[in-house]
């Protein structure tokens, strides 16, 4: 159960302009009277919450992919199957030069 709120505590709730413009301005009720407000700080440390999550998950994904990508750079299968490509046909072939 929430502690009882004091007399002369303001509300506080940051006012919002067309629902989603944040303005300056906040609440200046007392906490007991304004009933537009009620239990905003919960919803508001909700949404940080949510918002924490969401950048830790986005933080996990690019782990995961630099450690994908860096498993596949330095694998000793990749190097082994790796093939140099030709792409004038008409200079030599410095794989099998003999020499003289």
């Amino acid at each position: 159960m929430d502690p009882k709120v004091p007399d002369d505590e303001v509300c506080g709730c940051p006012l919002v302009h067309n629902v989603i413009e944040v303005t300056d301005d906040f609440c200046h009720l007392p906490k007991g009277l304004c009933k537009l407000h009620y239990c905003w700080e919960k919803l508001r440390h909700a949404e940080v919450d949510l918002e924490h999550v969401r950048v830790l998950h986005e933080l996990v994904e690019q782990e995961h992919k630099v450690c994908k990508a860096t498993m596949n750079r330095t694998g000793l299968l990749t190097l082994m199957l790796h093939q140099a490509v030709q792409h004038d046909p008409l200079s030599t072939d410095r794989r099998f030069r003999v020499d003289s």
